[in-house]
């Protein structure tokens, strides 16, 4: 059966988004003020070049101590953001998925690299607050010392099992650590490819965004069928 295709231009469709919706409180609301404004700040100058003032001011909060109560550090902020756009990704992929298996069960190759991009895509399309994500921690997740697995955290491990799951399908000759090594090379460089289209201007919209998406997932698939050589197997 042909892969299906996702489209990236869905950039009409409704982002969930979470503890932003009409109910959240007061102390969510700035949470979220402060979220968005340190994201905007980091893609523009840095994680390391950004104060916690210049945050709480670009977030329009009067009180300096604003950032301290609701995250405890700058690290505890950076670590928030992680845990909200990781939350969106995990939403975004089980409805992507979801979506492919309606016409066909057991996924194909490229649908499966579908599975592992187009979430952030989709929201990239649908978010500039996302496009600011990706410029600053595409990068880091791609240079991490850690594996895959690892950089995703303890709460994104059932995500990460269940693309080895996918991708077994395809990969039956390998051993789990050569699967493993084999999506964590996927993996990083699929996160700076994204980093570096977050820097194009409209670039998860229109024919070159398509363009952009459907390269990648030939670039992906090549990472994640190739053959092991015999060079490689030795020098284990």
């Amino acid at each position: 059966m042909v892969a299906q295709k996702l489209d990236p231009k869905n950039e009409q469709q409704p982002v969930d988004a979470g503890s932003e919706g009409a109910s959240q409180t007061r102390g969510e609301a700035t949470r979220m003020l402060l979220i968005h404004a340190a994201e905007k700040l980091f893609a523009e100058k840095g994680l390391e070049n950004v104060a916690i003032r210049a945050i709480i001011l670009a977030a329009d909060q009067k009180n300096e101590s604003v950032l301290q109560y609701h995250f405890g550090s700058k690290a505890g902020l950076i670590q928030a953001i992680h845990r909200y756009r990781s939350a969106q990704i995990d939403e975004a992929r089980e409805k992507i998925q979801i979506e492919l298996q309606k016409t066909n069960a057991v996924l194909t190759l490229r649908e499966v690299a579908i599975i592992m991009i187009g979430p952030a895509f989709r929201l990239a399309a649908a978010d500039q607050g996302f496009i600011n994500y990706l410029k600053v921690f595409g990068p880091l997740m791609a240079l991490a010392d850690e594996n895959i697995e690892q950089r995703l955290g303890r709460q994104r491990k059932a995500g990460f099992a269940n693309l080895k799951h996918l991708l077994r399908v395809h990969r039956r000759q390998l051993d789990d650590e050569m699967l493993e090594l084999q999506l964590d090379h996927a993996a990083r460089f699929a996160s700076l490819a994204l980093s570096h289209q977050a820097r194009v201007g409209k670039g998860f919209v229109g024919k070159q965004a398509k363009f952009f998406f459907e390269n990648l997932l030939d670039n992906l698939m090549a990472i994640l069928s190739v053959k092991v050589s015999t060079e490689t197997r030795r020098a284990r």
